[in-house]
């Protein structure tokens, strides 16, 4: 366990050695060290030149001889501390690059029900209004459960929703507020879904293996737009 943890701190295994040897002996020579971590001679004193600049150990000179200490283990506090700053800084510059990757198109896919969930949920994260068709009405069936609470968040959190379904559908009463419905001929029933929401699309697959698919691109989102409002200029109240 040490060692894993000395080395997520950015010590390199031997660095790990040559430290917690020095915590051992107290005080040594570098044929000490070298001995007592196992070491090669070639390799020692680059070791110990990297541990002195990390200030994880220090020396002092008795006798003409460099005896090795280690630091107080606190140090290693300081180490974590110093690499989370270090983090905070160059966080703001990852997050610009990580979005501008984000502005290419993008597409995630996933297996089964609870990847369904998982590309669902994200219209929650998003928090943009939401066009859905669901011409066969099937994400009720395969998400029976999680649809009805996703549903209710959706709504509380203010997300509006134009949705489509087929003809066959209104009996079944699948209406619900904060949302506006059409629908169309049962002609156009199909084992799929589709949901877009700002540059977002989701779709998903229901066959007997079912298939969530997320894509991210403003080109697709716009493309899936165009072909829901025109189904809904053909779609009836």
């Amino acid at each position: 366990m040490e060692m894993k943890f000395l080395e997520d701190l950015g010590l390199s295994p031997k660095e790990v050695d040559v430290y917690l040897a020095l915590l051992s002996l107290e005080s040594a020579t570098i044929f000490e060290i070298k001995n007592k971590a196992k070491v090669s001679r070639m390799s020692i004193y680059e070791i110990l030149q990297k541990l002195l600049d990390k200030g994880l150990i220090s020396f002092a000179i008795s006798d003409g001889k460099k005896h090795y200490q280690a630091a107080n283990p606190e140090r290693l506090r300081d180490l974590l501390k110093e690499k989370e700053t270090t983090l905070e800084t160059l966080l703001p510059e990852l997050l610009s690059k990580y979005k501008e990757s984000k502005s290419k198109t993008n597409v995630e896919v996933f297996l089964g029900k609870e990847g369904m969930k998982t590309v669902t949920n994200n219209i929650l994260k998003v928090g943009k209004p939401l066009l859905a068709i669901d011409y066969g009405c099937r994400i009720f069936e395969f998400l029976k459960y999680y649809l009805p609470q996703f549903i209710e968040r959706r709504a509380k959190a203010g997300i509006a929703a134009k949705v489509i379904y087929c003809e066959s559908a209104r009996s079944r009463k699948l209406e619900f507020r904060n949302s506006e419905y059409r629908y169309v001929p049962d002609s156009y029933e199909s084992p799929m879904s589709i949901t877009i929401y700002s540059d977002n699309v989701n779709l998903l697959i229901f066959t007997e293996n079912p298939i969530a698919i997320h894509i991210q691109s403003k080109e697709v989102a716009k493309s899936y737009m165009d072909y829901f409002n025109l189904m809904w200029k053909i779609g009836k109240k």
